[in-house]
């Protein structure tokens, strides 16, 4: 069996990769159409940059502005770093398949 750590990471890094891919797809479409790309807040405001930042309490760091232009470099790195770990997890949870189980008693 898959252990639930293997199988949880697995659906982080999917929805990673899925997410990533779907805002690098609009913000490439509409910097092909010289426009600037429609991401909006969770008020309904258009954002003209994006943010980069660690939450973390009164340690976090935030950067706020972050055109458009360099995302793309970041999220392309970001969908190969996801798709990288998705190949040493199937190959985890392929080993963890390969454990017999034990039983409990």
């Amino acid at each position: 069996m898959i252990s639930m750590q293997t199988a949880a990471d697995m659906a982080i890094a999917y929805r990673e990769i899925e997410v990533a891919e779907k805002l690098l797809a609009e913000i490439k479409e509409a910097l092909a159409k010289a426009e600037v790309p429609d991401i909006r807040d969770v008020f309904g405001r258009q954002q003209r940059a994006l943010q980069l930042g660690v939450p973390n309490s009164d340690r976090g760091h935030r950067l706020f502005h972050v055109p458009y232009e360099i995302a793309i470099p970041v999220l392309e790195a970001t969908i190969a770093s996801h798709r990288a770990a998705l190949t040493t997890l199937n190959q985890k949870a392929a080993s963890e398949l390969a454990k017999p189980e034990t039983t409990r008693g």
